[in-house]
């Protein structure tokens, strides 16, 4: 038998306020994506190697995640037009200190215990957070176009009020880790109403495209379809030499690559030609700004 244990739950049948299974699945590919983005997003932003992990999606009453919910964490209440309430994104209060020390070119690796955020502080976080849930609302856009808006910063559940205390949420649990500090538990938190309108708009919009709701199965395989990686290669032109010019290479000597100034790079997917680039720079970073798209 396996030493391993699993949390036992118990489930009352007679509840409607939750998500069918084929929309927990369907919530779960797009949190997945949400991850993806944030982590892109927050390196970003802060210079330095973060990353959100999806660790469950649970649907659970706020009353009792409210419990759950310590004295050090910070909450981001924001609403997410034209669905109904207001979510709240939930962050350890050292780590979005840390994001605080980071974007003032800090190392973050400071003991923030004990500290609770200043109003300057909460300024600094106040974009940081509303770009991490503008990526959110870019991922649901595939169900219906969102203008999120971050509302408000607590330091106590007891402050925020996105449900009531016995009305159904769904809570998106993440692993977040920033810049090599530890592993920290975050939590992105729907209330009810606001996920389900999302999937009633989801369901109309198939049902006048004539698709049935049976077909949620094809729609995750596009889904999935356009989040298969592919390699991306910007392409200098090739260029000829001979072995004896190779077997003279030593460290230190250079090699023209024929390629004369203000000539754009190909952009190549899997081979082929999509379009054409210039070299510029994006901070300290290198990089290439898209300058005409080819067609296939």
């Amino acid at each position: 038998m396996s030493p391993t244990t699993k949390e036992v739950r118990n489930h009352d049948f007679r509840r409607t306020d939750l998500l069918e299974r084929q929309d927990l699945q369907t919530l779960h590919g797009l949190s997945e994506s949400f991850t993806r983005a944030a982590t892109q997003r927050l390196s970003a932003i802060l210079h330095r190697p973060c990353t959100f992990d999806l660790n469950s999606l649970d649907q659970v009453m706020w009353r009792d995640l409210a419990e759950e919910f310590h004295d050090n964490m910070h909450f981001f209440t924001f609403s997410m037009a034209p669905l109904v309430g207001r979510g709240v994104l939930v962050i350890p209060t050292d780590e979005v200190l840390a994001f605080v020390d980071l974007r003032l070119a800090g190392t973050g690796e400071d003991d923030f215990t004990g500290r609770t955020p200043s109003e300057i502080d909460k300024a600094f976080l106040a974009p940081i957070i509303t770009d991490l849930i503008v990526e959110f609302a870019k991922t649901m856009t595939r169900i219906q176009t969102i203008t999120p808006l971050l509302e408000s910063q607590d330091e106590t559940a007891e402050s925020v009020s996105i449900a009531g205390p016995q009305e159904t949420c769904v809570a998106i649990r993440l692993d977040l880790t920033t810049a090599g500090r530890p592993m920290r538990p975050a939590v992105l938190c729907l209330p009810y109403p606001m996920v389900r309108l999302l999937f009633d708009l989801l369901a109309a919009r198939s049902v006048s495209s004539g698709e049935e709701r049976d077909d949620s199965f094809s729609l995750d395989t596009r889904r999935r379809l356009y989040e298969v990686p592919l390699e991306l290669v910007f392409q200098f032109p090739s260029f000829v030499t001979t072995p004896a010019q190779l077997l003279t290479l030593r460290v230190g000597d250079s090699l023209g690559l024929g390629h004369p100034k203000g000539r754009p790079l190909e952009v190549r997917v899997e081979g082929l030609l999509i379009g054409l680039a210039d070299m510029c720079s994006s901070g300290v970073h290198k990089a290439c700004e898209i300058k005409e798209e080819v067609a296939r």
